[in-house]
């Protein structure tokens, strides 16, 4: 399997689209993989013919390992001597043809010899198909009772029953009655986790070894409610929340870099700082929650940052995400108002420093110089690695994102 990035070993192959002899062309899907961190489809490197599979959906494959069927291998699975085969190759040289011509006479020798030995059993071609079912050695089987000792279907059925005594009897009785009781009492079953729900289960493991700092506001959008409807009248753009916050959230970046930064777990007293704001968020797939990201929103305008937005959610929606848009994320966005909420305590997705969750935008009533008003409220809620980032900083990062929100023509004057 071809290399998948961010140090990836393994994956898991959730569909096949070939089976052995298609033909199949270059860069032609050939299977859906997914690990605890992405669900992507693999092309096929070549043009050619599927010989063999050596991996069934929902194993385990070795990411930059190839499998080779040639004479060595099928040597050491089947301990053959190579100087019974005679090569047909220049010199007397063994070819892997050689090998499997040998390893198929071989077994047609097994298969004669033990239907030879099967014509001294009397049984008829039924009972020899139970047998076979069943993996009886009718050999096995002593005083059969059919027809001149013909073995019959009880004769099978009854070799396969353990022989109990009374008192044995008794005791598998009562321990099936418990079992059947405790069975219908607790009704649990034991559910193996999805490799999305394992990568959760191993990045949330790790954040919550880092001490985390937490940061609540609340933000008033209603002036840029009003912007919104009018850019929707007039321009025929329905600009959504999450774009404008994406984008004022980076311009607000700008001023406070730490933020954007990755803690070093190597090297614990250092950060790296990322010039580039690729901003990730969560999005909701039919594999579970995935997280990819925006590249370089700092760079973008805020109708290239909606482009990228779709394209993002419909490819999660596909189940298409692959590691360009998974992995390389610096900060992170998630819009837990679409589904309800207000606060949160987000959990950072390592090796980031910080993410931001976003509630549902509420009517409040709210003070606004003296009068009680209807206000278009939003919580916010800041979850920061507190090894290298202190409660000012994020104070004043809150602070200025509110503003470009809650004043957009200040935000629009910083567009560059």
């Amino acid at each position: 399997m071809p290399d998948l990035g961010e140090n990836i070993k393994e994956a898991i192959v959730k569909k096949l689209y070939v089976k052995e002899g298609d033909q199949v062309n270059e860069f032609q899907t050939i299977a859906d993989v997914a690990t605890d961190k992405l669900f992507t489809q693999i092309p096929s490197s070549y043009e050619g013919k599927v010989h063999k599979l050596y991996y069934k959906e929902d194993e385990s494959c070795l990411v930059n390992k190839i499998k080779k069927t040639n004479k060595q291998i099928i040597k050491r699975e089947h301990n053959l001597n190579l100087s019974e085969i005679q090569g047909s190759g220049k010199q007397g040289r063994i070819m892997k043809e050689d090998v499997l011509n040998y390893l198929k006479t071989k077994e047609n020798k097994i298969q004669n010899k033990q239907k030879q030995t099967e014509k001294y059993i009397l049984a008829t071609p039924p009972v020899r198909a139970l047998a076979k079912e069943l993996k009886v050695d009718l050999n096995l089987i002593e005083n059969p009772t059919g027809k001149d000792g013909r073995i019959t279907e009880q004769d099978i059925r009854n070799y396969l029953k353990p022989q109990k005594q009374p008192q044995q009897q008794a005791q598998q009785t009562q321990q099936n009655q418990e079992t059947t009781t405790t069975t219908q009492t607790q009704k649990k079953q034991q559910i193996k986790m999805s490799e999305f729900m394992k990568g959760m289960q191993k990045s949330m493991t790790e954040s919550n070894k880092i001490p985390h700092l937490y940061y609540k506001d609340e933000f008033d959008l209603t002036k840029l409610s009003e912007i919104r409807q009018q850019w929707k009248k007039q321009l025929n753009n329905n600009v959504s929340f999450m774009t404008i916050f994406i984008k004022s959230f980076s311009l607000a970046l700008q001023d406070f870099p730490i933020l954007n930064s990755h803690y070093n777990t190597n090297t614990p007293f250092e950060y790296t700082l990322n010039q580039g704001h690729n901003i990730t968020i969560a999005v909701d797939s039919p594999n579970g929650l995935v997280v990819p990201n925006i590249k370089n929103v700092q760079n973008l305008s805020v109708l290239e940052v909606q482009k990228e937005l779709k394209k993002l959610v419909k490819l999660a929606e596909q189940g298409t995400l692959g590691p360009k848009e998974l992995f390389d994320g610096t900060i992170c966005i998630s819009n837990i108002g679409t589904i309800g909420g207000t606060y949160t305590a987000p959990l950072i997705l390592p090796p980031q420093v910080c993410i931001v969750g976003l509630g549902k935008v509420q009517t409040l009533p709210r003070y606004v110089e003296g009068q009680l008003l209807p206000r278009q409220i939003m919580n916010v809620s800041f979850g920061c690695d507190h090894r290298i980032i202190d409660g000012s900083t994020v104070a004043k990062f809150s602070n200025q994102w509110r503003d470009y929100l809650e004043n957009p023509s200040l935000m629009i004057l910083n567009l560059k």
